[in-house]
């Protein structure tokens, strides 16, 4: 087992403590097995049930606290029927558990000590809750804007948490810069963290009885859990589970729309642009480094992408709270999404909900409680 660069096509060693090639591109896993369905009868309901999918080497440990296995919610919503994936119930409160434990699994088997983050919040809570459980210290830098739910969480967890002025990306170059000294435990750049995300996937194929949904809508910053879904989804139809993948729609902020541009424009990877802040600062990642990954998952399933305005976002957030739905607005820009799809490509769609409202309780009492 080895990484591969996406560009260049280097290899190296999983041993290697890197986070991107030399070349400066992303890296990729390849695994060389895959999980039998007679086994998944006797396996708990955890990530781990999939692990022969992750691409670990088999003396990895698994680090889980229950993560997986989420439910889905049948509704109607504007007279359509959908679906909604309630990945906002994992441990630590974001679907991000899902990578976290993977790539968490892996720095613990390579005796690592310390990792650092950058996170706007939820992979920055995840990493540190699966860090602590591991014995491992870490470090996260965030906007200085972060809801100071998501801090108080990462804190409690042990982490030392370092606010960095200016945007998202300010964040990314701080951490990059003291990822010299310690293990960049990365949900932007670490293929495993990407690994894991395919334990959706999984999982809704299980949930939908060996078939897949005609389409499955995401929230896109990064773009990782679009890509973790299509990796999965791929992964099944070439063992032979499915005929189909669904098409995948991303949806992107549009005061920080990168990769929605660039599909747009047919780009083959993001282009740099000035951005804003949005209400949804978990999907506000100006340079998403696997770019190139997630528009190609988007061409090859068929799919497409939705930019949203903030005023959407928030009017889908109170349709969610109208159907019992406490999430934050990051997951409501996915229903946003959803209801900008033609009426024929609505039916039936699955949308993900991301990350739990709890996180952002300051935030959401100041857009809808406020006089």
């Amino acid at each position: 087992m080895a990484y591969t660069c996406f560009t260049c096509g280097n290899k190296y060693s999983l041993s290697e403590k890197l986070f991107r090639c030399s070349c400066g591109s992303f890296l990729q896993v390849e695994p060389h097995g895959f999980f039998s369905k007679r086994q998944l009868s006797r396996r708990d309901l955890s990530i781990w049930r999939y692990r022969e999918a992750f691409g670990l080497p088999e003396r990895v440990e698994p680090v889980s606290i229950g993560e997986g296995r989420t439910p889905i919610l049948r509704r109607k919503v504007e007279d359509t029927p959908l679906l909604f994936k309630l990945d906002f119930l994992q441990p630590s409160g974001s679907f991000k558990d899902r990578g976290a434990s993977v790539l968490i699994s892996l720095a613990k088997s390579l005796e690592v000590s310390k990792v650092v983050e950058d996170s706007s919040g939820n992979a920055g809570a995840s990493i540190s809750a699966y860090a602590v459980a591991a014995g491992i210290r870490c470090t996260v830098y965030v906007p200085a804007y972060t809801p100071e739910g998501k801090l108080i969480q990462m804190k409690l967890f042990g982490s030392e948490v370092v606010k960095v002025p200016g945007k998202r990306q300010d964040a990314n170059r701080a951490v990059i810069e003291a990822a010299q000294e310690a293990y960049y435990a990365s949900h932007l750049w670490n293929p495993f963290f990407t690994m894991g995300l395919q334990s959706a996937a999984f999982e809704i194929w299980e949930q939908f009885g060996g078939k897949l949904p005609p389409r499955v809508v995401v929230p896109i910053g990064g773009g990782g859990f679009l890509e973790g879904l299509y990796l999965g989804f791929v992964a099944l139809k070439r063992a032979g589970y499915v005929r189909e993948i669904p098409k995948l729609i991303g949806v992107q902020a549009e005061k920080c729309p990168p990769i929605h541009r660039a599909f747009q424009e047919g780009l083959p990877d993001y282009r740099e642009m000035e951005v804003e802040t949005t209400v949804a600062e978990g999907i506000a990642v100006q340079k998403p480094p696997r770019g190139k990954a997630v528009l190609q998952a988007l061409r090859d399933s068929g799919g497409h992408t939705i930019g949203v305005h903030d005023e959407e976002i928030i009017s889908a957030e109170k349709i969610l709270f109208s159907l019992g739905l406490f999430v934050e607005p990051t997951s409501a820009s996915a229903l946003a999404g959803w209801r900008k799809l033609p009426r024929e490509e609505r039916e039936g769609a699955l949308v993900m909900l991301t990350g739990n409202g709890l996180k952002e309780t300051k935030k959401l009492s100041d857009l809808f409680l406020s006089a």
